[in-house]
């Protein structure tokens, strides 16, 4: 039988696809958590960072967390009174809705509620974050937000430059030529003045979680019966985290949807090369 002559793609990619069995033993696992604890937490992430989110889970070591693949949880937890593994437990599914994860655990909620109003981390702000702070730097030698103050490196200069700000060497020390407005409190960042206060080591995002429901196994105030489920009062800011589309996820699906990626002539992901 003849060769075909159709191009083949050959993915180079060190990453192994997820399967079947992995979606089934995630199904399985999930649903062995909720069988195994009293509570589960519907959570939102204020400022998502992986780094953190691993600290969080090494925390509460002990407990459980689940964050994305929301319809493989939903399915395994089950979104009808028919197909719930535990009473209740479906009002939980039909909410995993938007940026948001599970905490299955047998701590009471009080301390969950404590917990979470105390964790906090501090962090460089991304575009599309909100200044909480004006920061106008003055003509002169650039500083960075060190205790004491520090000059910025010569090497950075070129960088501040094709960031919009008006700057020059001088003996060796990046320097505005004008006063200069990096950001105004409440404004939105864009990816350039994000990088600036990188640089200047301006920090201000912080990541937090933001418990919104919770089922109890044990009742809840005012409900004694198994699988009651508890909405907590949270601000509509906060809220509506939970419902923001992760940062870099429309541009992401857009160069998808157009085939292409940056760095990739071909249209295709720099791991992937076509094969005659």
């Amino acid at each position: 039988m003849a060769r075909t002559k159709r191009a083949k793609v050959v993915s180079l990619t060190q990453t192994k696809a997820k399967t079947r069995e992995h979606k089934e033993n995630l199904i399985e696992t999930i649903r062995e958590s909720a069988n195994q604890y009293a509570y589960v937490w519907i959570f939102a992430v204020s400022n998502m960072r992986n780094t953190y989110l691993g600290e969080v889970r090494k925390l509460w070591t002990g407990s459980k967390i689940f964050f994305g693949k929301l319809r493989v949880i939903a399915k395994a937890l089950g979104e009808t009174p028919e197909e719930e593994i535990r009473p209740g437990l479906g009002q939980i599914a039909k909410r995993l809705r938007g940026n948001v994860g599970l905490l299955f655990t047998d701590s009471p909620p009080a301390e969950v509620l404590d917990w979470c109003m105390d964790y906090r981390r501090l962090d460089y702000a991304r575009m599309g974050n909100r200044a909480t702070e004006t920061i106008e730097l003055p003509a002169g030698p650039v500083y960075c937000r060190t205790d004491p103050p520090e000059t910025l490196p010569h090497n950075i200069e070129p960088q501040l430059r094709a960031l919009g700000m008006p700057t020059q060497l001088k003996r060796g020390v990046p320097t505005l030529l004008e006063n200069f407005v990096v950001c105004r409190k409440g404004e939105k960042l864009t990816a350039e003045r994000a990088q600036i206060l990188k640089h200047l080591i301006v920090q201000m995002a912080h990541f937090r979680l933001i418990p919104l429901t919770y089922w109890s196994a044990v009742g809840a105030p005012g409900d004694d019966s198994e699988g009651a489920v508890v909405d907590v009062p949270v601000s509509e800011e906060d809220r509506g985290l939970a419902h923001r589309r992760p940062q870099g996820s429309g541009r992401r699906n857009a160069r998808r949807r157009d085939g292409c990626y940056r760095g990739s002539r071909s249209g295709h992901d720099d791991a992937t090369r076509f094969v005659e």
